[in-house]
């Protein structure tokens, strides 16, 4: 089945121009996203650095995002939160803004049982005619979605799939065992996605796209052709990137990369996310540089402006 939810979506940052949301630097970031292979966006995320915007930001955020984006690319709206209530607000509003679907966070804080995240996922499935992708993430939520409780879901054929934060292959098929294979299972790990799509996924939901869409798009390609030696080749050359973003929390260094490559679009978090630390502006500039184009033009800019002008900008 190809389902249009199938392929790369980037879990796309919320650019912000002193303490307001830019529009036009959000609308310089998605028509890039759509123009280098993106098959979708993903708007407040932790990425997009959700926790810090208000009910009326998210929903703000997800009108643009269609408005930029047209009425049929792909916009997912990220929704939830540790109440019930408040989620079914979230999601009437993420509705209202023109999602094309949504993706459902687990409760976090209060760590409910599995027969509560079950009854959250269900509520949140009747309150809406929209698809929902659970997002299963432990390690923000401290509790994990059982595939035994995907299997009590199957009933609620809104709830089309799951994105696994950790892309752990052993749950991606047990989940495939309990699901029949219309059930999608995506990847949040960008390290993981050939090995994924390999044992059955369907695609990912990732940071990382915001700085190389054009190169998850070819991973992708190379995957669904069966070429996985060649998807490996390329998921290789993102480790570096990979592995220097992982040492500030998301999406720090993901914003001043983009800093770099779009000289318009601010590196600014929202407290409490703090600039990053300087030793990392020059080993970032490097491993930007070490992608294919079309980001090399931009970050060898960056990169001979000098580390001070990059660390300015954050």
């Amino acid at each position: 089945m190809n389902h249009w939810l199938h392929g790369m979506f980037t879990a796309l940052v919320t650019p912000f121009d002193e303490d307001a949301i830019d529009y036009g630097a959000l609308e310089r970031l998605i028509l890039w996203q759509i123009a280098q292979g993106a098959d979708g966006i993903v708007v407040g995320t932790a990425t997009g650095e959700s926790p810090t915007l208000s009910g009326s930001e998210r929903e703000a955020l997800c009108a643009a995002a269609r408005r930029i984006a047209g009425r049929h690319y792909p916009v997912i709206a990220a929704v939830g939160s540790y109440s019930t209530a408040g989620t079914i607000a979230e999601i009437a509003a993420a509705e209202k803004a023109g999602a094309s679907a949504l993706l459902l966070r687990m409760p976090y804080y209060n760590r409910p049982t599995q027969a509560g995240l079950a009854a959250h996922a269900l509520a949140a499935a009747q309150a809406t005619g929209l698809e929902l992708i659970l997002d299963n993430d432990p390690d923000r939520c401290g509790v994990e979605i059982a595939p035994e409780t995907l299997e009590q879901l199957e009933g609620a054929a809104n709830i089309v799939g799951i994105l696994e934060r950790r892309g752990d292959l052993v749950r991606c098929d047990r989940i495939a065992r309990v699901r029949d294979r219309r059930f999608m299972r995506l990847t949040g790990a960008a390290e993981t996605i050939p090995a994924y799509l390999l044992a059955g996924g369907c695609g990912a939901i990732t940071s990382v796209g915001n700085l190389a869409p054009h190169w998850l798009a070819r991973m992708d390609s190379a995957a669904r052709s069966e070429f996985y030696g060649q998807a490996q080749i390329l998921q290789r050359r993102l480790v570096p990137l990979l592995d220097l973003l992982a040492r500030e929390p998301d999406p720090v260094l993901i914003k001043l990369a983009l800093s770099m490559l779009h000289p318009e679009v601010g590196a600014t978090c929202r407290a409490p996310l703090a600039p990053p630390r300087p030793d990392i502006v020059p080993l970032l500039c490097d491993a930007i540089e070490d992608l294919p184009h079309p980001l090399a033009g931009m970050a060898m800019k960056a990169a001979r402006n000098g580390p001070a002008v990059a660390a300015r900008r954050a």
